[in-house]
Formats: structure tokens, sequence, C-alpha cells
């Protein structure tokens, strides 16, 4: 078992940035997945379009794409997602980037031994 330094699941508030579509349904602004109401208010007013209802959703987790050992992320985007299903897909198309159903995250560097691409 690999030592935990930088834990892939984050238990605190994470606000994405969303507007309500014509036909009354949330869509996402944008990708992100800010770790401060702050921050999301700023690129609410950066991502609103004229005549959008812009929410910004808090959620009380995030998983983050860096990994577990070394705390580094697979680029520069350093992304946050609010669904795991959604981390295990973006880091599929990272080279050497793994995670496990124990909700870890492995760079190349860290992988497991026998972890396959």
């Amino acid at each position: 078992m690999s030592q935990v330094n930088y834990p892939a699941v984050v238990h605190a508030p994470h606000f994405v940035v969303e507007k309500l579509t014509a036909r009354g349904r949330l869509q996402r602004l944008s990708a992100r997945v800010y770790s401060s109401r702050e921050d999301a208010e700023t690129w609410a007013s950066v991502l609103r379009g004229a005549g959008d209802v812009v929410f910004i959703t808090e959620y009380g987790v995030a998983y983050y794409a860096r990994c577990v050992v070394c705390g580094e992320y697979p680029d520069h985007e350093r992304m946050r997602f609010v669904d795991w299903a959604e981390l295990v897909q973006y880091l599929a198309q990272e080279p050497g980037w793994r995670s496990t159903s124990e909700q870890l995250v492995f760079c190349p560097h860290h992988r497991p031994a026998g972890a396959t691409e």
C-alpha cells in the first residue's frame, strides 16, 4: 500500500458555475471546480452571457487529479471533479496516470507495481 501524502478525495466545500438553460436545466459553464466561493463568483461574472441566469452550486467533496504520493498533477490545469467517474475518464487520457477503485491517483513514477497501461 502506498503512503497517501496528497489525498485525491477532499471533503471540503467546492463550487461549480452553472447557468439555467431555456429548458429549465442547469448546465455547467466551465469544467472547473473551484475551492472557494469567491473564485467561483469571479469566474461566474466572466463566463456569464447576456441574459444568463447563473448559479454557484456547492459540493461537499471534490476529487483531485493529483498523485497521492508526490502531489503532482498530470498537466498545468490542476483539475478537480465533483464526480469520481469524471476523474477516471480524465485520467484515462493522460499517459501513465492511474486511478484505483480505492479512490487513489498515481502518476507514472509512483504507479503501483503491476499496473498496466
